[in-house]
Protein backbone atom coordinates (compact mmCIF):
# COMPACT_ATOMS: atom_id res chain seq x y z
CA UNK A 1 0.00 0.00 0.00
CA UNK A 2 1.85 2.91 -1.15
CA UNK A 3 2.16 6.05 1.16
CA UNK A 4 3.39 9.64 0.11
CA UNK A 5 5.10 9.54 3.64
CA UNK A 6 8.05 7.14 2.05
CA UNK A 7 8.79 9.76 0.03
CA UNK A 8 9.80 12.24 2.56
CA UNK A 9 11.44 9.09 4.66
CA UNK A 10 13.62 8.75 2.32
CA UNK A 11 14.17 12.26 1.77
CA UNK A 12 15.01 12.08 5.91
CA UNK A 13 17.26 9.01 5.47
CA UNK A 14 19.19 10.74 2.86
CA UNK A 15 19.36 14.40 4.83
CA UNK A 16 23.10 15.56 5.53
CA UNK A 17 22.20 16.55 8.66
CA UNK A 18 19.42 13.89 9.73
CA UNK A 19 18.39 14.10 13.32
CA UNK A 20 15.71 11.33 15.38
CA UNK A 21 12.64 11.53 13.57
CA UNK A 22 9.17 11.94 15.40
CA UNK A 23 6.02 10.66 13.07
CA UNK A 24 2.90 12.04 14.66
CA UNK A 25 -0.60 10.86 13.27
CA UNK A 26 -4.02 9.75 14.34
CA UNK A 27 -4.14 5.58 15.80
CA UNK A 28 -4.30 3.71 12.81
CA UNK A 29 -3.26 5.74 10.16
CA UNK A 30 -0.97 3.05 9.30
CA UNK A 31 2.35 5.16 11.10
CA UNK A 32 4.12 1.69 11.84
CA UNK A 33 3.00 -0.06 8.07
CA UNK A 34 4.68 2.63 6.48
CA UNK A 35 7.50 3.18 8.67
CA UNK A 36 8.35 -1.43 8.63
CA UNK A 37 7.51 -1.28 4.26
CA UNK A 38 9.78 1.51 3.75
CA UNK A 39 12.76 0.60 6.21
CA UNK A 40 12.79 -2.62 5.01
CA UNK A 41 13.58 -1.31 1.65
CA UNK A 42 15.93 1.15 2.92
CA UNK A 43 18.02 -0.22 5.44
CA UNK A 44 19.95 -3.69 5.42
CA UNK A 45 18.38 -4.36 8.91
CA UNK A 46 15.43 -2.89 10.92
CA UNK A 47 15.44 -3.18 14.47
CA UNK A 48 11.68 -3.05 16.11
CA UNK A 49 10.74 -1.90 19.29
CA UNK A 50 6.94 -1.37 20.75
CA UNK A 51 6.79 -0.02 24.11
CA UNK A 52 3.03 -0.90 24.65
CA UNK A 53 3.68 -4.75 23.50
CA UNK A 54 6.62 -4.81 25.51
CA UNK A 55 6.56 -2.41 28.39
CA UNK A 56 9.73 -3.98 29.85
CA UNK A 57 11.96 -2.89 27.52
CA UNK A 58 11.05 1.05 28.71
CA UNK A 59 13.37 0.16 31.67
CA UNK A 60 16.26 -0.10 29.55
CA UNK A 61 15.98 3.67 28.75
CA UNK A 62 15.07 4.13 32.71
CA UNK A 63 17.89 3.46 33.89
CA UNK A 64 19.89 6.35 32.57
CA UNK A 65 20.52 8.02 29.12
CA UNK A 66 23.68 6.61 27.70
CA UNK A 67 23.19 5.85 24.31
CA UNK A 68 25.79 3.79 23.38
CA UNK A 69 24.74 1.05 26.57
CA UNK A 70 21.26 1.59 25.21
CA UNK A 71 21.78 0.16 22.10
CA UNK A 72 24.08 -2.20 23.42
CA UNK A 73 21.56 -3.23 26.11
CA UNK A 74 18.74 -3.14 23.14
CA UNK A 75 20.78 -5.37 21.10
CA UNK A 76 20.78 -7.95 23.90
CA UNK A 77 16.95 -8.07 24.26
CA UNK A 78 16.22 -8.02 20.50
CA UNK A 79 18.81 -11.20 20.23
CA UNK A 80 20.15 -9.25 17.56
CA UNK A 81 23.56 -7.17 17.09
CA UNK A 82 22.95 -3.60 15.70
CA UNK A 83 24.92 -1.45 13.48
CA UNK A 84 24.65 1.78 14.02
CA UNK A 85 25.68 3.42 10.78
CA UNK A 86 23.86 1.31 8.81
CA UNK A 87 20.58 -0.39 10.52
CA UNK A 88 17.29 1.59 11.14
CA UNK A 89 16.03 1.62 14.94
CA UNK A 90 12.13 2.03 15.46
CA UNK A 91 10.76 2.78 18.33
CA UNK A 92 6.76 2.40 17.95
CA UNK A 93 4.12 3.58 20.63
CA UNK A 94 6.94 5.65 22.26
CA UNK A 95 4.31 7.57 24.71
CA UNK A 96 4.55 4.42 26.58
CA UNK A 97 8.26 5.50 27.16
CA UNK A 98 8.87 8.53 28.32
CA UNK A 99 12.56 8.26 29.05
CA UNK A 100 12.76 7.51 25.24
CA UNK A 101 11.23 10.27 24.06
CA UNK A 102 13.72 12.48 26.04
CA UNK A 103 16.45 10.05 25.04
CA UNK A 104 15.88 11.35 21.59
CA UNK A 105 17.86 14.79 22.10
CA UNK A 106 21.17 12.42 23.04
CA UNK A 107 20.74 9.89 19.85
CA UNK A 108 20.58 13.49 18.27
CA UNK A 109 23.87 14.77 20.07
CA UNK A 110 25.76 11.28 20.69
CA UNK A 111 25.26 8.86 17.53
CA UNK A 112 23.95 11.50 14.86
CA UNK A 113 24.83 8.79 12.07
CA UNK A 114 21.99 5.98 13.78
CA UNK A 115 19.02 6.30 11.86
CA UNK A 116 16.27 6.36 14.81
CA UNK A 117 12.51 6.79 13.70
CA UNK A 118 10.21 7.11 16.72
CA UNK A 119 5.86 6.77 16.24
CA UNK A 120 2.96 6.50 18.86
CA UNK A 121 -0.54 6.70 18.90
CA UNK A 122 -1.57 10.32 20.19
CA UNK A 123 1.64 11.78 20.70
CA UNK A 124 0.59 15.44 19.33
CA UNK A 125 -0.89 15.17 22.74
CA UNK A 126 1.85 14.01 24.56
CA UNK A 127 4.02 16.25 22.98
CA UNK A 128 2.11 19.24 23.80
CA UNK A 129 1.84 18.43 27.62
CA UNK A 130 5.56 16.25 28.26
CA UNK A 131 9.08 17.80 27.92
CA UNK A 132 10.33 16.75 24.48
CA UNK A 133 14.20 17.28 22.55
CA UNK A 134 13.38 20.60 21.29
CA UNK A 135 15.65 20.99 17.97
CA UNK A 136 16.71 17.70 18.35
CA UNK A 137 14.00 15.72 16.53
CA UNK A 138 12.35 16.09 13.11
CA UNK A 139 8.70 15.80 12.92
CA UNK A 140 6.66 14.05 10.07
CA UNK A 141 2.77 13.92 9.82
CA UNK A 142 1.08 11.34 8.70
CA UNK A 143 -3.19 10.96 7.69
CA UNK A 144 -5.38 8.70 6.27
CA UNK A 145 -4.93 7.82 2.98
CA UNK A 146 -5.93 10.76 0.14
CA UNK A 147 -7.96 9.92 -2.48
CA UNK A 148 -4.60 9.68 -4.57
CA UNK A 149 -3.33 7.15 -1.92
CA UNK A 150 -6.42 5.19 -2.11
CA UNK A 151 -7.08 4.66 -5.99
CA UNK A 152 -3.48 3.57 -5.99
CA UNK A 153 -4.36 0.60 -3.50
CA UNK A 154 -7.53 -0.20 -4.62
CA UNK A 155 -7.40 0.74 -8.65
CA UNK A 156 -6.54 -2.69 -10.76
CA UNK A 157 -6.92 -0.02 -13.48
CA UNK A 158 -3.93 1.73 -12.46
CA UNK A 159 -6.23 4.91 -13.09
CA UNK A 160 -3.58 7.07 -11.47
CA UNK A 161 -1.52 7.05 -14.37
CA UNK A 162 -3.91 8.92 -16.30
CA UNK A 163 -4.16 11.72 -14.13
CA UNK A 164 -1.85 15.28 -14.87
CA UNK A 165 0.52 17.14 -12.90
CA UNK A 166 -1.48 19.96 -11.50
CA UNK A 167 -2.01 22.76 -14.54
CA UNK A 168 -4.18 25.09 -15.88
CA UNK A 169 -4.38 23.46 -19.09
CA UNK A 170 -4.40 19.98 -17.92
CA UNK A 171 -6.84 17.53 -19.33
CA UNK A 172 -8.55 14.14 -17.84
CA UNK A 173 -10.20 11.71 -20.67
CA UNK A 174 -14.06 11.64 -20.13
CA UNK A 175 -13.60 8.03 -19.69
CA UNK A 176 -11.73 8.48 -17.03
CA UNK A 177 -13.32 11.10 -15.20
CA UNK A 178 -16.47 8.66 -15.13
CA UNK A 179 -14.09 6.06 -13.42
CA UNK A 180 -12.53 8.57 -10.98
CA UNK A 181 -16.26 9.72 -9.56
CA UNK A 182 -17.15 6.22 -8.94
CA UNK A 183 -14.10 5.51 -7.14
CA UNK A 184 -14.98 8.98 -5.23
CA UNK A 185 -18.11 7.22 -4.20
CA UNK A 186 -16.50 4.31 -2.65
CA UNK A 187 -13.77 6.10 -1.04
CA UNK A 188 -16.67 8.60 0.63
CA UNK A 189 -17.98 5.16 2.36
CA UNK A 190 -14.39 3.39 3.00
CA UNK A 191 -12.54 6.88 3.59
CA UNK A 192 -8.89 6.53 3.86
CA UNK A 193 -8.15 4.34 7.25
CA UNK A 194 -5.46 1.64 6.22
CA UNK A 195 -7.61 -0.89 7.50
CA UNK A 196 -10.42 0.00 6.07
CA UNK A 197 -8.90 0.07 2.31
CA UNK A 198 -7.50 -3.31 2.89
CA UNK A 199 -10.73 -4.91 4.06
CA UNK A 200 -12.57 -2.98 0.66
CA UNK A 201 -9.52 -4.49 -1.34
CA UNK A 202 -9.99 -7.78 -0.58
CA UNK A 203 -14.09 -8.13 -0.02
CA UNK A 204 -14.57 -5.93 -3.40
CA UNK A 205 -15.95 -8.65 -5.85
CA UNK A 206 -19.27 -8.09 -3.52
CA UNK A 207 -19.07 -4.60 -3.11
CA UNK A 208 -21.65 -4.15 -0.25
CA UNK A 209 -21.15 -6.73 1.67
CA UNK A 210 -17.48 -5.44 1.75
CA UNK A 211 -18.75 -1.92 2.77
CA UNK A 212 -20.85 -3.68 5.61
CA UNK A 213 -17.51 -5.02 7.05
CA UNK A 214 -15.85 -1.60 6.11
CA UNK A 215 -18.41 0.18 8.65
CA UNK A 216 -18.14 -2.61 11.54
CA UNK A 217 -14.36 -1.96 11.01
CA UNK A 218 -15.13 1.88 11.45
CA UNK A 219 -17.28 1.14 14.60
CA UNK A 220 -14.84 -0.12 16.21
CA UNK A 221 -12.28 2.42 15.38
CA UNK A 222 -14.80 5.07 16.66
CA UNK A 223 -14.89 3.09 19.95
CA UNK A 224 -11.16 3.20 20.44
CA UNK A 225 -10.84 6.85 19.86
CA UNK A 226 -13.25 7.56 22.43
CA UNK A 227 -11.67 4.76 24.86
CA UNK A 228 -8.10 6.98 24.29
CA UNK A 229 -9.90 10.08 25.63
CA UNK A 230 -10.84 8.17 29.05
CA UNK A 231 -7.18 6.89 29.30
CA UNK A 232 -5.15 9.80 28.31
CA UNK A 233 -7.14 12.94 29.34
CA UNK A 234 -8.16 12.27 32.50
CA UNK A 235 -12.16 11.88 33.50
CA UNK A 236 -13.17 15.25 33.47
CA UNK A 237 -10.97 16.28 30.29
CA UNK A 238 -12.82 12.72 28.72
CA UNK A 239 -16.11 14.22 29.23
CA UNK A 240 -15.08 16.91 27.66
CA UNK A 241 -13.46 15.29 24.32
CA UNK A 242 -16.04 13.07 23.92
CA UNK A 243 -18.31 15.27 23.62
CA UNK A 244 -16.55 17.85 20.97
CA UNK A 245 -15.67 15.11 18.94
CA UNK A 246 -19.56 13.76 19.22
CA UNK A 247 -20.50 17.51 18.36
CA UNK A 248 -18.33 17.57 14.79
CA UNK A 249 -21.05 14.97 12.90
CA UNK A 250 -23.88 16.47 14.41
CA UNK A 251 -22.98 19.60 13.33
CA UNK A 252 -21.76 19.51 10.31
CA UNK A 253 -25.22 17.59 9.73
CA UNK A 254 -27.40 20.92 10.90
CA UNK A 255 -26.34 22.72 8.54
CA UNK A 256 -29.22 24.10 5.87
CA UNK A 257 -27.60 25.48 3.13
CA UNK A 258 -24.64 24.64 1.06
CA UNK A 259 -21.75 25.60 3.46
CA UNK A 260 -20.96 24.41 6.46
CA UNK A 261 -21.30 26.41 9.43
CA UNK A 262 -18.55 27.66 12.33
CA UNK A 263 -18.55 25.67 15.23
CA UNK A 264 -21.37 26.49 17.70
CA UNK A 265 -19.88 25.70 21.69
CA UNK A 266 -23.51 26.00 23.07
CA UNK A 267 -24.49 22.75 20.64
CA UNK A 268 -21.88 20.59 22.78
CA UNK A 269 -23.36 20.68 25.96
CA UNK A 270 -26.19 22.16 27.88
CA UNK A 271 -24.64 24.96 30.06
CA UNK A 272 -21.37 24.73 28.11
CA UNK A 273 -21.31 28.00 25.86
CA UNK A 274 -17.83 29.65 26.35
CA UNK A 275 -14.82 28.73 24.26
CA UNK A 276 -12.75 28.68 27.64
CA UNK A 277 -14.22 25.53 28.50
CA UNK A 278 -14.08 24.06 24.94
CA UNK A 279 -10.55 25.00 24.47
CA UNK A 280 -8.20 22.57 25.50
CA UNK A 281 -11.09 19.86 24.09
CA UNK A 282 -10.69 20.85 21.03
CA UNK A 283 -6.77 21.24 20.89
CA UNK A 284 -6.69 17.98 22.19
CA UNK A 285 -8.78 16.19 19.12
CA UNK A 286 -6.88 18.73 16.70
CA UNK A 287 -3.38 17.48 18.53
CA UNK A 288 -4.45 14.41 18.24
CA UNK A 289 -5.04 14.24 14.37
CA UNK A 290 -9.33 13.49 15.02
CA UNK A 291 -10.72 16.64 13.70
CA UNK A 292 -9.63 19.32 11.35
CA UNK A 293 -10.03 22.88 11.98
CA UNK A 294 -10.76 25.64 9.66
CA UNK A 295 -10.33 29.29 10.42
CA UNK A 296 -12.96 31.69 9.32
CA UNK A 297 -11.34 34.92 7.86
CA UNK A 298 -13.16 38.05 7.77
CA UNK A 299 -11.67 39.90 5.27
CA UNK A 300 -9.86 37.86 2.19
CA UNK A 301 -6.28 39.97 3.14
CA UNK A 302 -3.06 38.22 4.07
CA UNK A 303 -1.90 37.22 6.53
CA UNK A 304 -5.38 35.70 6.67
CA UNK A 305 -4.62 35.09 10.04
CA UNK A 306 -4.49 38.28 11.17
CA UNK A 307 -8.72 37.96 10.53
CA UNK A 308 -9.20 35.23 12.03
CA UNK A 309 -10.66 34.96 15.71
CA UNK A 310 -9.81 32.04 17.82
CA UNK A 311 -13.38 30.90 18.63
CA UNK A 312 -14.57 31.30 15.10
CA UNK A 313 -13.91 28.03 12.50
CA UNK A 314 -15.45 24.80 11.13
CA UNK A 315 -14.58 21.98 12.36
CA UNK A 316 -14.32 18.35 10.22
CA UNK A 317 -14.17 14.75 10.91
CA UNK A 318 -10.26 13.36 10.15
CA UNK A 319 -12.00 11.00 7.60
CA UNK A 320 -14.79 11.15 5.80
CA UNK A 321 -15.46 7.36 6.14
CA UNK A 322 -15.40 8.15 9.96
CA UNK A 323 -17.74 10.75 9.28
CA UNK A 324 -20.32 8.40 7.18
CA UNK A 325 -20.37 5.73 10.21
CA UNK A 326 -20.51 7.84 12.95
CA UNK A 327 -23.39 9.39 11.64
CA UNK A 328 -25.05 5.82 10.67
CA UNK A 329 -25.45 7.03 7.16
CA UNK A 330 -26.08 4.16 4.76
CA UNK A 331 -23.13 3.29 2.15
CA UNK A 332 -25.88 2.21 -0.27
CA UNK A 333 -27.22 6.05 -0.53
CA UNK A 334 -23.88 7.01 -0.74
CA UNK A 335 -23.42 4.90 -3.78
CA UNK A 336 -26.70 6.27 -5.24
CA UNK A 337 -25.65 9.81 -4.53
CA UNK A 338 -29.37 9.74 -2.77
CA UNK A 339 -28.63 11.47 0.87
CA UNK A 340 -29.59 14.77 0.21
CA UNK A 341 -28.07 17.94 2.18
CA UNK A 342 -25.56 15.13 3.49
CA UNK A 343 -23.89 15.72 0.38
CA UNK A 344 -22.54 19.08 0.61
CA UNK A 345 -21.03 18.63 3.95
CA UNK A 346 -19.15 15.25 3.08
CA UNK A 347 -17.65 17.18 0.30
CA UNK A 348 -16.66 19.59 1.89
CA UNK A 349 -15.02 17.48 4.35
CA UNK A 350 -13.46 15.54 1.66
CA UNK A 351 -11.63 18.39 0.03
CA UNK A 352 -10.32 20.26 3.97
CA UNK A 353 -8.72 16.46 4.23
CA UNK A 354 -7.30 16.53 0.75
CA UNK A 355 -6.19 20.07 1.33
CA UNK A 356 -4.24 19.11 4.66
CA UNK A 357 -2.97 15.78 3.26
CA UNK A 358 -1.42 17.90 0.20
CA UNK A 359 0.92 19.81 2.93
CA UNK A 360 0.87 17.43 5.58
CA UNK A 361 4.74 18.26 6.49
CA UNK A 362 3.92 22.02 5.96
CA UNK A 363 0.99 21.87 8.54
CA UNK A 364 -0.26 25.63 6.91
CA UNK A 365 -3.58 26.24 8.44
CA UNK A 366 -6.93 26.07 6.41
CA UNK A 367 -9.35 28.90 6.28
CA UNK A 368 -12.25 29.48 4.97
CA UNK A 369 -14.00 33.08 3.90
CA UNK A 370 -17.36 34.99 5.46
CA UNK A 371 -17.49 38.55 5.21
CA UNK A 372 -21.12 40.17 5.59
CA UNK A 373 -23.74 37.90 4.44
CA UNK A 374 -20.93 36.36 1.88
CA UNK A 375 -19.06 33.24 2.90
CA UNK A 376 -16.24 30.56 0.24
CA UNK A 377 -15.47 27.31 1.90
CA UNK A 378 -11.75 27.58 1.79
CA UNK A 379 -9.29 30.83 0.70
CA UNK A 380 -5.76 30.46 0.43
CA UNK A 381 -2.79 32.60 -0.51
CA UNK A 382 -1.18 32.50 -3.98
CA UNK A 383 0.93 35.31 -5.22
CA UNK A 384 0.66 37.36 -2.63
CA UNK A 385 -3.13 37.46 -2.87
CA UNK A 386 -5.56 35.43 -1.30
CA UNK A 387 -7.68 32.99 -3.73
CA UNK A 388 -11.05 31.62 -3.20
CA UNK A 389 -12.07 28.02 -2.97
CA UNK A 390 -15.73 26.98 -3.66
CA UNK A 391 -17.08 23.39 -2.94
CA UNK A 392 -20.09 22.01 -4.42
CA UNK A 393 -21.27 18.55 -4.10
CA UNK A 394 -23.10 18.20 -7.68
CA UNK A 395 -23.02 19.67 -10.96
CA UNK A 396 -24.97 22.94 -10.17
CA UNK A 397 -22.29 24.93 -9.61
CA UNK A 398 -23.80 28.16 -8.94
CA UNK A 399 -22.01 30.44 -6.17
CA UNK A 400 -23.28 34.28 -5.34
CA UNK A 401 -20.63 34.27 -2.81
CA UNK A 402 -17.82 33.29 -5.01
CA UNK A 403 -19.10 36.06 -7.57
CA UNK A 404 -18.95 38.53 -4.51
CA UNK A 405 -15.50 37.54 -3.51
CA UNK A 406 -14.36 37.78 -7.12
CA UNK A 407 -16.17 40.92 -6.96
CA UNK A 408 -14.42 42.86 -4.34
CA UNK A 409 -10.90 41.89 -4.32
CA UNK A 410 -9.98 40.41 -8.08
CA UNK A 411 -7.96 37.61 -7.27
CA UNK A 412 -5.67 36.02 -9.58
CA UNK A 413 -7.13 32.67 -9.85
CA UNK A 414 -10.67 31.26 -8.83
CA UNK A 415 -10.95 28.04 -7.59
CA UNK A 416 -14.62 25.93 -8.21
CA UNK A 417 -14.48 22.26 -6.78
CA UNK A 418 -17.87 20.35 -7.80
CA UNK A 419 -18.74 17.04 -9.75
CA UNK A 420 -17.88 18.99 -13.50
CA UNK A 421 -14.87 17.80 -15.21
CA UNK A 422 -11.47 19.79 -14.83
CA UNK A 423 -11.92 22.87 -17.25
CA UNK A 424 -10.01 26.26 -16.96
CA UNK A 425 -12.01 29.48 -18.12
CA UNK A 426 -8.88 31.58 -18.96
CA UNK A 427 -10.77 34.93 -19.70
CA UNK A 428 -12.70 34.61 -15.97
CA UNK A 429 -9.42 33.45 -14.56
CA UNK A 430 -11.82 30.48 -12.95
CA UNK A 431 -10.65 26.95 -12.64
CA UNK A 432 -13.21 24.22 -12.41
CA UNK A 433 -11.36 20.97 -10.52
CA UNK A 434 -13.46 17.95 -10.06
CA UNK A 435 -14.05 17.08 -6.61
CA UNK A 436 -11.62 13.90 -7.36
CA UNK A 437 -8.89 16.30 -7.53
CA UNK A 438 -9.46 18.17 -4.58
CA UNK A 439 -5.80 17.95 -3.48
CA UNK A 440 -4.93 20.72 -6.20
CA UNK A 441 -6.63 23.46 -4.93
CA UNK A 442 -3.75 23.72 -2.73
CA UNK A 443 -1.21 22.65 -4.61
CA UNK A 444 -1.38 24.94 -7.66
Amino acid sequence: MYRKIQEDLESWRSSPNRKPLVIKGARQVGKTYALKMWGQAAFPKVHYVNFEKTPQVATIFAQDLDVHRIVRDLGFWLKSSIDINHDLLILDEIQAAPKALTGLKYFCEDLPQFAVCAAGSLLGVILSEESFPVGKVTFLHMYPLSFLEFIMAVDDRETHKWLPQPALTAKVPDIVHDHLWQLLKIYYVVGGMPESVSIYQQLRTDLFAALAQVRATQQDLLQTYENDFAKHAGKLNAIHIQAMYRSIPSQLAAGHDDSVQRFKFGDVMPGKKGFATWERPLHWLINAGLALQVKIANSAQLPLEHYCKSNSFKLFMNDVGLLGCAQHLDAQAIMSQDYGLAKGYFAENFVAQEMRAAHAQRQWPLYAWSERSAEVEFARPLLGRVIPVEVKAGHRTQAKSLVQFRKQYDPPLSIKISARPLHYNSAERLLHLPLYLAAWSALL
